[in-house]
C-alpha cells in the first residue's frame, strides 16, 4: 500500500485517472463495437485479437479504479466501509464539488454503455454458439435422463 499524499495531491490524481478513465472507456466502447461486428461476420482471429485488446484495457480500468477507492479512503478516512466520490463531492468547496460530481456522473454513463454494449456482445455470441451447436447436432441435453 502507497503512503498518504497531502489531500491537494491525491485529490489532483483522482482527476488525472478519471480523465485517463474517460479515454479507456470510449475506447473500449470502440472495442466493444468492433467486437460486436466481428461476431456478426464470425471473425473468429479479430474476435480474439480484440478479446485480448479488451481484456488488456479493462485490467487498465480496474487498476485505476482500485487507485482511486485508495485515494478515498485516504481523503475520506472515515470509518464507513467504502468510500464513494459523492461522499467527497460533499466535502470539497460547492463548485469543485460540482465540477467533480459532473466529471463522475460523464464517466458513470460511460461505464454503464459499455456495460450495456458487453451484454449485447455477449448475448449474440452466446446465440451463435448456440444456434451452431444444434445446427451440428450436438445439443446438450436439457434435462438428465431416466
Amino acid at each position: 500500500m502507497k503512503p498518504a499524499q497531502p489531500p491537494t495531491l491525491a485529490l489532483a490524481q483522482i482527476l488525472r485517472e478519471m480523465q485517463a478513465d474517460h479515454a479507456g472507456y470510449a475506447r473500449l466502447r470502440e472495442l466493444l463495437e468492433a467486437q460486436f461486428h466481428a461476431a456478426l461476420r464470425h471473425g473468429t482471429q479479430q474476435l480474439l485479437d480484440l478479446a485480448e485488446e479488451i481484456t488488456h484495457l479493462v485490467m487498465e480500468l480496474e487498476g485505476r479504479r482500485a487507485t482511486r477507492g485508495q485515494l478515498l479512503g485516504q481523503l475520506l478516512s472515515s470509518s464507513e466501509e467504502a468510500p464513494t466520490l459523492a461522499q467527497l463531492c460533499k466535502r470539497l468547496p460547492a463548485q469543485a464539488g460540482k465540477a467533480l460530481g459532473q466529471t463522475w456522473q460523464t464517466l458513470e454513463q460511460q461505464i454503464l454503455e459499455c456495460k450495456q454494449l458487453n451484454l449485447r456482445n455477449c448475448r449474440l455470441i452466446t446465440e451463435q454458439h448456440a444456434l451452431m451447436q444444434r445446427v451440428l447436432g450436438v445439443e446438450g441435453q436439457v434435462y438428465a435422463e431416466r
